[in-house]
């Protein structure tokens, strides 16, 4: 069945640096400012540009690789007879890939043996996989931008072409008269925009920014960074966005405005929010005294309450304390052969371990306490769930020993109001920066520089206009 949206889901997601929800919050948030802003300062023609090249960029942004990488593996990976769920990354470390064949459920081992027998050749696909979805993403966009500046022009074009013909109709005016009566920019400025516009050496400019290389570590790194993280292999993807926003820019507004909406966008998509949570789970920290790194399914759980009122809490974290500086395949073992212990539950939890569920498209159908093996684990990523922990109940004692009056309860709906109140001001300042403050710069800018009007639409206004004059129209 599909589980219920819990509260401690909602927070947990959104408090995930890793998740797509949160970009998507974001996106949604940018998308509307920017489209409204673009009603406020042009009208209905620039609005509608904008609106497409939003809704569809963000469709294209957040679906098109995962339905790319799905589309490929069932037509690579499927006719190879690989699975694709096996993590490449699980073979990095000879050890840690025995221990995950051996501890592996019965109906996956055959298939991480198969891929770890030919390496080379399902690396290649994985990387294929990657690589493909990831450009063929970027054509994805490339054509919605060619369709959505054809669309818009020949809407402009349809509406323009019928005032001209009605107002020559019912005035007998001239052509100059009709441009004034509308606001057209007369036929000079259109040639000045192109002048500028196709200055000498522009052509030079935009081969200059088409040269992009990419350095890194490792190239073992580099691929492992952008190839599992979805919110890295985005990066790509918004790398080419914006330089084709910037590159096909038709005019200096178009240039500016991109400029500014791109540089918010990465500022406070990427960067920022990492660094603000960051921030605030320091501050809980050293203000408060309470430690709110853990995921917030782990905070808001029954089995942590329990665990901080008995023994149980203490035991685990001493159980783990033992192989905590052993190799990864030690820890990779202990992961596997003490499932009861509380490091190991929560890492479960907070999906740092992902177990043989059965999902249907994005929901669990069927729940599995037992790992999936063909997975990746982060063991510093497990390693932190057991210092968290560790720092949480130094706290509980240090605060229980203050008063009789304290309680585990109210300790942990201290930290419970603390983690939630993290995610919102974190969610919500980056929402505020590319919602608002964003778009209002874009709106400032076009009435400073006064560049209020729609340029493309004046543009070819002033074309029908030329056409107009000559009696091509």
């Amino acid at each position: 069945m599909i589980p219920a949206i819990t509260a401690s889901k909602i927070y947990s997601t959104l408090g995930n640096n890793n998740s797509l929800v949160p970009l998507a919050v974001k996106d949604i948030a940018n998308s509307l400012g920017i489209t409204a802003g673009s009603y406020i300062t042009g009208d209905s023609a620039e609005g509608k540009d904008r609106f497409i090249d939003e809704v569809g960029t963000q469709f294209i942004w957040l679906f098109g690789i995962p339905i790319y990488k799905k589309v490929l593996d069932w037509t690579i990976f499927k006719p190879f007879n690989y699975d694709p769920k096996v993590d490449p990354r699980i073979m990095h470390d000879r050890e840690v890939l025995k221990q995950a064949f051996r501890y592996a459920d019965e109906s996956v081992r055959g298939n991480i043996k198969k891929a770890a027998q030919n390496q080379k050749i399902f690396k290649g696909l994985t990387f294929g996989k990657f690589a493909a979805s990831t450009i063929l993403t970027i054509f994805s966009y490339g054509a919605l931008t060619k369709f959505r500046y054809k669309y818009t022009e020949n809407k402009i074009r349809e509406e323009e072409k019928a005032k001209m013909q009605a107002a020559a109709q019912q005035n007998g005016t001239s052509s100059e008269n009709t441009a004034a009566q509308n606001h057209i920019m007369p036929p000079k400025f259109s040639q000045a925009f192109s002048a500028v516009h196709h200055e000498p050496g522009a052509k030079e400019a935009d081969k200059k920014g088409k040269e992009t290389s990419f350095t890194g570590k490792s190239p073992m790194q580099v691929l492992d960074h952008f190839m599992f993280s979805p919110t890295n292999n985005l990066m790509i993807v918004d790398g080419a966005i914006t330089g084709e926003r910037l590159v096909m820019s038709e005019t200096k507004q178009d240039f500016f405005g991109y400029l500014i909406k791109e540089g918010s966008f990465w500022g406070f998509m990427y960067f920022a929010g990492k660094r603000i949570q960051e921030y605030l789970e320091k501050t809980a920290e050293t203000k408060h005294k309470r430690n709110i790194g853990l995921d917030a399914r782990v905070i808001e759980s029954e089995e942590l309450n329990s665990a901080m009122k008995t023994t149980k809490l203490a035991e685990s974290l001493e159980e783990f304390s033992k192989v905590a500086g052993k190799s990864d395949a030690e820890i990779y073992k202990f992961l596997n052969t003490t499932p009861d212990n509380l490091i190991v539950k929560f890492a479960k939890k907070s999906d740092v371990i992902e177990t043989m569920d059965k999902k249907f498209l994005w929901f669990t159908v069927e729940k599995s306490d037992r790992i999936d093996n063909r997975r990746y684990i982060d063991i510093d990523a497990v390693k932190g769930i057991y210092e968290n922990l560790g720092k949480l109940k130094t706290q509980l004692g240090d605060y229980m020993a203050e008063s009789t009056e304290h309680s585990v309860d109210k300790f942990l709906q201290q930290v419970k109001k603390l983690k939630r109140a993290s995610v919102l001001k974190n969610i919500g300042s980056c929402i505020a920066a590319l919602g608002i403050v964003a778009p209002a710069i874009m709106v400032g800018y076009r009435y400073l520089s006064n560049s209020k009007d729609f340029e493309r639409k004046q543009r070819i206004i002033a074309e029908l206009q030329q056409q107009q004059a000559h009696g091509q129209t």
